[in-house]
């Protein structure tokens, strides 16, 4: 008998342990995602009446809106995982006619980028920028975008092949800054996209790319507080891709005249980079490299054209260590410093002569 009603009574437990399970399930439904431990209120609403910032009633499960909320409770806690997960249920129940959709696309797209997975994060962002350009997210999706593109150029993998691989793609990091440089040239984003693509070749010793990122932005964002680095690091990185007199001097003509457009628009900043200096320091260059063919033709024992490269080192670098070397090997050569007149015929050619004489004949 006793057994009989310890088995009674385990049996009505379990009843009651059922029940509770059912209710559980009937207030938050099967398969949605709970609302995390409320511990303060996860926003404040501003009322305008009282004058006074308000929490918030607890979401209701089970609704379009409590649904997105709990979703959004999540993110706000930094549980990317569960938000991600809520919010594409929440996409899957009540689809894209929602007048919420648009904010669950932001929620889904910072739910990916807290997650780590790049392409999904810019794919929702992209959705709810090209179908509602027009939403209060547009904004912060783009934000997203910005920073989706930052992790890329910065080497984040991003996921590859169904989740399986993660694959490096600072191309895309690019292209995302390129767009929004073409389609939101009139936000402060276009200019941190154009700035940051500079800044991202300059760093992979990419100069030649980078001279002319900074020189785009100089001349699209004239009024940037950033102009003046624009214009500053285009003439280092014209300056950086010089790989030595032995080699093409487009680097230095391009380096040369940006420090000295730089020097035009900010004297006082010029002077305090030394940018004086630097354009010493390039001439010199120019003139070592003018010096460098000048021997090259002398070595090959072709004089006249190595005297006009001497020539040329004086004439356009005097007072540079190469112009001094010059001077000193036209002195070796029997060269002038500076190349005699050409002799003016006093008498025709017999050429000419004999041509005036048949025609006046013919005639």
């Amino acid at each position: 008998m006793k057994a009989n009603r310890d088995c009674l009574g385990w049996t009505w437990l379990g009843v009651w342990v059922l029940v509770g399970v059912l209710a559980a399930g009937e207030s938050i439904g099967w398969g949605q995602t709970p609302p995390p431990p409320r511990r303060h209120a996860e926003r404040l609403t501003f009322d305008e009446k009282t004058g006074q910032w308000i929490r918030e009633a607890q979401p209701v499960p089970g609704t379009e809106e409590g649904d997105l909320a709990i979703a959004r409770q999540w993110l706000a806690r930094e549980d990317y995982k569960t938000a991600l997960k809520a919010v594409k249920a929440w996409i899957k129940t009540y689809g894209t006619e929602s007048e919420l959709y648009p904010e669950a696309l932001y929620v889904q797209g910072t739910a990916a980028l807290g997650t780590g997975d790049y392409r999904g994060a810019n794919d929702a962002y992209q959705k709810l920028l090209n179908d509602y350009p027009g939403s209060p997210f547009a904004e912060q999706a783009l934000k997203g975008q910005f920073a989706v593109a930052e992790q890329y150029l910065a080497g984040k993998k991003r996921k590859a092949l169904w989740g399986l691989l993660r694959v490096k793609d600072r191309e895309a990091g690019v292209k995302i800054m390129d767009d929004m440089v073409a389609n939101y040239s009139d936000t402060p984003l276009a200019e941190m996209a154009q700035m940051s693509k500079a800044d991202y070749y300059y760093s992979r010793n990419d100069f030649e790319l980078a001279e002319q990122e900074y020189q785009a932005f100089a001349s699209q964002f004239p009024n940037s507080r950033w102009h003046s680095r624009a214009l500053l690091q285009s003439a280092w990185s014209a300056l950086s891709s010089f790989p030595g007199v032995k080699f093409d001097d487009v680097g230095l003509v391009q380096a040369e005249e940006r420090f000295h457009q730089f020097q035009r628009a900010y004297p006082q900043s010029a002077q305090q980079h030394d940018v004086p200096v630097i354009l010493d320091e390039i001439a010199a260059k120019r003139a070592e490299k003018s010096l460098e063919i000048a021997r090259f033709y002398d070595k090959s024992r072709r004089f006249k054209a190595a005297a006009y490269y001497y020539r040329a080192t004086v004439r356009n670098w005097p007072g540079t260590p190469a112009a001094a070397q010059a001077e000193s090997r036209l002195a070796a050569l029997g060269e002038p410093l500076v190349p005699p007149e050409p002799a003016v015929p006093t008498t025709m050619p017999a050429a000419q002569a004999n041509s005036t004489r048949s025609n006046r004949g013919a005639s």
